[in-house]
Parts: C-alpha cells; structure tokens; sequence
C-alpha cells in the first residue's frame, strides 16, 4: 500500500477519526492512546519508552499507511481511528487498557513497561474522565473514581466515603483524594505520576507500571485518638493532691499491641497520683508503669466510615 495522503502539521496532532486508515504519526514527541480508540493493530516503531497496559510483541504488525502525519510534531492524542496505526520514532508512547482491538507491537523500543489489566468500569462511567494537555477535574462523593489519560492533569476528589479507583495514564498527574472509611485503588501507567490521600483513607496501588510514581499518603493523626493530653490533665488537676488520666502518642511502636494491626498512630493511656500546685506536679506518689496503647483501628475515639448529621445535610451541596 502506498500513502495516499501527507499531511504536515507543527504542534500537537490529535487522531479523532477523521484520517484514513492505517494512519502513520511520523516523528512525535509523546503519544496518548486513550481506551477503545484503535478499532485495528498499532505497531510503535523505534520509541524510547512504551507504557502499557496491553500485551506487547515485538513483530512489526502495521508496516504501510495511507494517511501520513508528520512535520514539526509535538504531542500526538488518539481518541478514535476505525483500523491500523503506525507511531514511528516517537519519544514515549503511552497506551491506556483495552486501547486497541487488535495487536500491539514495539519493535525497536529501547524500553517496555508492561501489564495487563482490566479497568473497573468503562472510561466514560468514571466519576471524573479526562484526556489531553493540562485538563483539570473535581468530583465529591465519587461512586467509581478517576480515569486519567494525558499530561499534567490536576484533579481532586472530595468527601470519598466509598472504595474507588484511580486510573492514570501519562506523566505529570497530580490528583488529591479526600473523605474517610474508604480505600482508593491506584494504577499508574507511565512516570512522575503523584497521588495525594488523606489521613483517613487506605489505599494501595495495584499497578505501577512505569517509574518515579508516588502514593502520598498522610498518617493517620495520633492527636485524634487523644481525650485528654497531658497538659489539659494537669491543667484540670488545681491544687492538692489528684489522680488524673491522660493520653500521649507513642512514636516508637510500628504494630499496635492491643489488637496486633499495623498502625499509623498509637497513644498511651497514662494514669498519675501526684500532688500538684498551680496545675503542675511537684510530689508523685504512683503513676503508670505499663500504659495501655491502642491504634486507629481499636481506639474507640477513632474517626469511623459513617456520616455525621452534618455531613448528611452538606455532602451534596
């Protein structure tokens, strides 16, 4: 097959399904293959790094093109093309699940990263979906989560009470999740990928596949399983002889030993006889040797998954 069309563009090129198949990208900066775009094969030929969550061979399946694209090209996007696609000499390539309908190769690649995984939902079905340069998106309350295919995509999710799932594809994602009692479930397919997580979220990422991803998640707060500090205990206690209760964090332990999980944030209860002058103890007649701990998942001051009566009246604000 000869190519019937060349076409010359400077800047970015978005495949949209408008050329005539096969289509061949000649010489991009990074190329984006979003979900369900490529109805045929896509071989990438002669790329620095593939990042992919479909089966890869190295055998060259797309050799010729009708519609040639080249130029001063930047980045390519490939939302829709109804057959074959050739990607020649491209930087990096990033090619979402369930991309292409037929065969994927890389022949030439100087490195794959690789897996096979399925999405949670369709692409469209996420809670926030998008694709491109620089797009940003919020959501409260998610019911599936995030699908991001592209470069430097800002998004936040606010208020997440149920499991959802964060799927991003590309470089330079940052995406902040917020709520409680939920875990968040993160795929990463490309480099400097960064997911921020609240302290009262569990999450775990299920695929990393490319490199210098992070998961940044904050510690569960220890002052949050204290009733009464120290301070507060001694403050209360006035004049004379008292015997008073508090609680202190511990920061030595990694496992709670009241109920054996692996823990965030573990506090000590502590008990004191003393006698005190102006809130402060200058005698101690006995105090705790041996304080009982607990954690975030025994502590009955842990913060747990259900709604208070405000949050019922504001989540959908």
């Amino acid at each position: 097959m000869t190519n019937d069309t060349n076409t010359t563009y400077d800047g970015d090129v978005t495949l949209n399904g408008s050329e005539q198949p096969p289509v061949e990208l000649r010489d991009p900066a990074d190329v984006f293959i979003s979900t369900e775009s490529i109805t045929g094969d896509l071989t990438v030929q002669n790329a620095e790094y593939v990042f992919t969550h479909t089966p890869v061979s190295s055998a060259q399946t797309v050799s010729d093109a009708e519609t040639e694209i080249s130029g001063t090209l930047e980045d390519g996007y490939v939302q829709s093309v109804d057959g074959d696609v050739l990607l020649t000499d491209a930087e990096d390539v990033f090619i979402a699940t369930d991309a292409v309908d037929g065969a994927v190769s890389a022949p030439g690649a100087e490195n794959v990263y690789s897996d096979d995984v399925p999405l949670a939902a369709d692409a469209d079905a996420y809670d926030v979906s998008t694709f491109g340069w620089e797009q940003s998106g919020t959501t409260t309350d998610p019911e599936t989560g995030v699908y991001a295919v592209g470069m430097t995509h800002d998004i936040e999710a606010k208020k997440v009470r149920r499991d959802i799932e964060l799927y991003l594809v590309g470089h330079g994602h940052d995406v902040c999740v917020d709520g409680k009692g939920a875990t968040i479930t993160v795929h990463f397919v490309g480099y400097d990928n960064t997911v921020h997580v609240g302290p009262y979220l569990a999450s775990t990422v299920e695929t990393d596949t490319g490199f210098d991803n992070e998961v940044d998640a904050k510690p569960y707060p220890a002052e949050d399983l204290i009733e009464m500090s120290r301070r507060e205990a001694y403050s209360n206690a006035g004049f004379g002889r008292r015997k008073v209760t508090f609680q202190v964090p511990n920061e030595g332990d990694d496992w709670c030993p009241n109920c054996g999980e692996a823990a965030e944030a573990i506090i000590e209860r502590h008990q004191m006889e003393a006698f005190f002058l102006f809130g402060y103890p200058i005698w101690t007649y006995d105090r705790s040797t041996n304080p009982a701990r607990e954690c975030e998942h025994c502590s009955p001051n842990a913060i747990h998954a259900e709604l208070s009566e405000r949050e019922r009246r504001t989540i959908f604000d």
